[in-house]
């Protein structure tokens, strides 16, 4: 007779792995049991997530999925060696994250995983070993992203300005220009590029455009890799598709639009490139970043399940949902984001609307708070309201671009509208809280 009991111990508990394998980053505080992402590894079924550009709370139905993962690996390492069961487990994740994008047979992509966003970007800097790299201003993507892009071969790399100092946009023209003039500069001295090109940052937006990629990469196609930043997911398998047919490698996390639980980690690449990657993700077991996206995964077959009619009038109200609560609030000024423009890749499905809102915040005496008086507000808006409101907890996006907010439409609340888990939209309440907390 087999005792599960004893089976189940050879793994820590669920909790404990949904927070292991990464780094401090993943740390709870002792006072709040809070990563520093704002999250803890347990559903919390009373803060209501709007903050997917950031992070999310594991959903119940998620956190069930991955316990069960670990019940059956905890049976199995009873008499199997833990790497070989975790490689076995590793190996399902791969497929069905190529199964959500469509992506199969024999010129299939190689997924390699890694704990977060930031490490797949050293993995492509080891994997291309570029000598010159150009990026998106660090502010628009992870904060450790430059750093990770540190090579043996380069410096540190050039970022790109996307916006003014005040949040407003540059002329998108110059942006382009700005990428096109660091990589011609570079590949005229018979260097080794990579460009990232960011689909979509922190602010919701493309850059550089992608008409501009792939006329740098027609011009110097022995010279130029491009690497595209996808962390936010916010992307449909049809641009999966479309990007990879370019040639271009394609960085993916779970924990963004897909709400997995942070630190779930996909570099696609070519079949092309394949043959020369090293994938550390199966040299030791990582149960942690298994559990994790088993998690991510379990949301993003829900999103699958969802008709793309549905998809689309799901996005189109949330939409208005914000268009019209940030209109009656005199405090609360949206920040401009450009049209999504994919045309270069072929037609737009659902993934060419906006989905991630940044707006900042105006005192009563017309002075937009800067980002750590917007973290404060940001912080308070999760807990419990103090002066006997009655109003919820919410979870926004966390402050970027000079003290922006971000008010954030996630796979999973697309799929609980259309499941009826959710009612309908209500962006009234939080932003009603948000404007008294101001």
């Amino acid at each position: 007779m087999i005792n599960h009991a004893a089976d189940l111990r050879q793994l820590p508990p669920t909790a404990e792995l949904l927070v292991a394998g990464g780094d401090d980053r993943l740390t709870l505080d002792a006072a709040s049991g809070r990563s520093r992402y704002g999250c803890q590894p347990t559903p919390e079924p009373d803060l209501v997530a709007l903050g997917s550009a950031t992070a999310s709370p594991i959903s119940p139905y998620a956190y069930h999925a991955a316990d069960a993962l670990r019940e059956r690996c905890a049976l199995a390492l009873r008499s199997q060696p833990a790497l070989v069961v975790y490689r076995r487990a590793l190996a399902a994740v791969r497929q069905r994250l190529l199964a959500y994008c469509g992506c199969a047979g024999d010129d299939s992509p190689l997924p390699l995983l890694a704990p977060s966003g930031t490490d797949l970007f050293t993995l492509a800097v080891n994997l291309r070993q570029p000598q010159c790299t150009v990026m998106i201003d660090g502010a628009e993507t992870g904060s450790g992203v430059p750093l990770a892009l540190l090579g043996p071969r380069q410096g540190a790399p050039y970022q790109v300005a996307v916006r003014h100092a005040d949040g407003s946009l540059r002329d998108p023209a110059k942006v382009d220009a700005d990428y096109a003039a660091i990589v011609d500069a570079a590949a005229e001295r018979g260097q080794r590029v990579l460009l990232v090109l960011t689909d979509v940052s922190k602010t919701g937006l493309i850059a550089p455009s992608i008409a501009s990629v792939q006329a740098l990469r027609a011009r110097w196609p022995d010279h130029l890799d491009v690497m595209v930043d996808a962390c936010q997911f916010r992307i449909d398998p049809g641009t999966v598709r479309a990007y990879l047919a370019q040639g271009y490698m394609l960085a993916l996390t779970g924990s963004k639009f897909m709400t997995g639980p942070t630190f779930s980690g996909a570099l696609l690449l070519p079949r092309a490139m394949a043959a020369s990657a090293v994938d550390a993700a199966t040299s030791h077991s990582n149960f942690g970043l298994l559990l994790r996206w088993e998690a991510a995964l379990t949301e993003m077959e829900r999103y699958a399940a969802v008709p793309q009619a549905a998809r689309l009038r799901w996005t189109t109200r949330f939409a208005d949902a914000v268009a019209d609560g940030l209109a009656r609030h005199p405090a609360l000024a949206p920040l401009p984001v450009p049209a999504i423009d994919r045309s270069a890749l072929g037609p737009a499905g659902w993934d060419g609307m906006q989905t991630i809102f940044p707006f900042t915040l105006r005192g009563a005496d017309g002075r937009v708070l800067d980002s750590s008086e917007a973290r404060r507000v940001y912080l308070e808006l999760q807990r419990p309201a103090s002066d006997g409101d009655s109003a919820g907890r919410y979870q926004l996006g966390q402050p970027v671009a000079g003290g922006a907010l971000r008010l954030c439409l996630s796979a999973r609340m697309i799929a609980d509208l259309h499941e009826g888990r959710l009612p309908d939209i209500d962006l009234a309440a939080p932003l009603a809280r948000l404007a008294r907390l101001i």
